[in-house]
């Protein structure tokens, strides 16, 4: 599923032509679950999901990661810090008499200081049992890429520039699926519950989240697996300018992949399917124009070479797979569906409905755009609404549907456009034949192609 939701968001960017401008991801839905274990508190305003984290903060959520809240808050306080508030004390007691933190000075603690994604990413290891130091199993500085490499950190849940309580949120809730070093098949969360730190009745709801992401993540993982995968979508789109309705598009497409992993530029890919748009004829001024068109789209790749068919000129150039798969929108560098972009997953007999956060789903657009690249993308959009979601049956994804509501800026004009895009899993497997046309040889090497030729 992580390949067709990334074909599926791609496809609708693409059929837009856009550059977004994505706003700060909200993981209210991870500090919900989180209050409901009892290791996300808040504060007197909320959540305050939109600010840095303290190292006050990030201390007493490494001491109840650890299991050792009630510990903690028996201690004396004989750590040398002079400049904690009374509720930070025990934390950083514990802490303290464990070797696990230092002060800024002999006698600072600075905890009003932010923590970095850095720092966090170091205090949520060691709650896993992870050593931090030159004999340990990471050092400080390398310690977001050992949270990448054991599932800890990924492209949503953390943002190393602009750190806050909402990527907290987002990494403590993934931090809880991981497994500890010391147990391996035991999850953080199971272990807080074995230890009594979590009572059983409290993690029930979140336990059962977590066996039904691992279900959808071994349905997803036959599709990121399969070599051979054939996808149909449909994506529809509909602009309007102060209310004024301006064009609707249609756009269904099959895509289809063979993929021969020893030898990847012999794999095969093909992209067909119809653009269909309609403007509005009110504002047409010109008496001929046309208010009605419809595009065929025709792509394919096989042997190194990636064929286009665009308004009936037919042009082939040299490509690698990789490159002809991300002009075809088939992105796969995502290593893994992060847990924090899921909302909820309800089972319903042998269905499965997965729904992903609405505004966590901005990083997955960042991603996209990254692996995209931007520069040829025209117009400037704000995303207000993403909604998707996934249909797993009979252990397989069968379905994802996307939506999106984005305010697109053309030449200081300012257009609303509601795009969705249906997709269905076909086949995967070796029932999958990619169709190639039989004139691919007629077509002209881009290099021949003159700009008064081109289409």
């Amino acid at each position: 599923m992580k390949k067709s939701l990334k074909i599926a968001l791609t496809s609708v960017l693409v059929a837009a032509g856009l550059a977004v401008t994505a706003g700060a991801a909200n993981f209210e839905h991870c500090a919900d679950q989180l209050k409901e274990v009892g290791l996300f508190q808040g504060t007197e305003s909320g959540y305050e999901l939109d600010r840095a984290p303290n190292r006050g903060e990030a201390a007493a959520m490494l001491v109840r990661l650890l299991g050792k809240e009630e510990e903690a808050q028996k201690l004396t306080y004989t750590a040398p810090f002079t400049d904690l508030a009374g509720w930070e004390k025990p934390y950083v007691q514990y802490l303290y008499e464990n070797k696990l933190t230092d002060g800024t000075s002999d006698t600072t603690f600075s905890p009003r200081s932010s923590c970095s994604a850095q720092m966090y990413t170091t205090f949520l290891l060691r709650s896993l049992g992870y050593a931090d130091g030159e004999q340990g199993d990471f050092t400080y500085a390398k310690a977001l890429d050992f949270g990448k490499s054991i599932g800890l950190v990924d492209f949503a849940n953390c943002n190393e520039s602009k750190f806050l309580r909402d990527h907290v949120a987002a990494m403590s809730l993934t931090a809880l699926h991981v497994d500890v070093k010391s147990e391996k098949g035991t999850s953080l969360l199971e272990k807080l519950v074995k230890d009594g730190a979590i009572e059983q009745s409290k993690a029930s709801s979140l336990l059962l989240f977590f066996d039904r992401y691992d279900d959808y993540m071994k349905a997803a993982s036959q599709m990121d697996q399969a070599t051979k995968s054939d996808i149909s979508m449909k994506i529809d789109a509909k602009a309007s300018l102060d209310g004024q309705e301006l064009l609707t598009l249609s756009m269904p497409v099959t895509m289809q992949a063979d993929m021969d992993l020893e030898h990847m530029d012999q794999s095969k890919l093909s992209m067909t399917g119809t653009m269909k748009m309609h403007i509005n004829p009110e504002l047409v001024t010109e008496p001929d124009a046309q208010t009605d068109m419809e595009l065929p789209i025709a792509y394919y790749y096989t042997n190194g070479v990636y064929y286009m068919n665009a308004g009936g000129q037919k042009i082939k150039m040299p490509m690698s797979f990789e490159d002809a798969m991300a002009q075809m929108g088939d992105l796969t560098s995502m290593q893994s569906e992060p847990l924090c972009l899921i909302e909820d997953i309800a089972v319903s007999g042998s269905k499965t409905t997965v729904t992903y956060s609405a505004s966590g789903m901005e990083g997955l657009v960042d991603s996209i755009l990254g692996s995209m690249g931007t520069d040829a993308l025209t117009s400037d959009v704000q995303i207000r609404d993403i909604v998707a979601k996934a249909t797993v049956s009979g252990s397989k994804v069968q379905a994802i549907d996307v939506a999106m509501k984005m305010d697109v800026t053309v030449d200081g004009q300012t257009m609303t456009m509601d795009m969705t895009v249906n997709g269905t899993v076909n086949a995967l497997g070796s029932s999958v034949t990619v169709k190639l046309p039989t004139d691919l040889d007629t077509y002209t090497d881009i290099a021949d192609v003159t700009p008064d030729t081109a289409a």
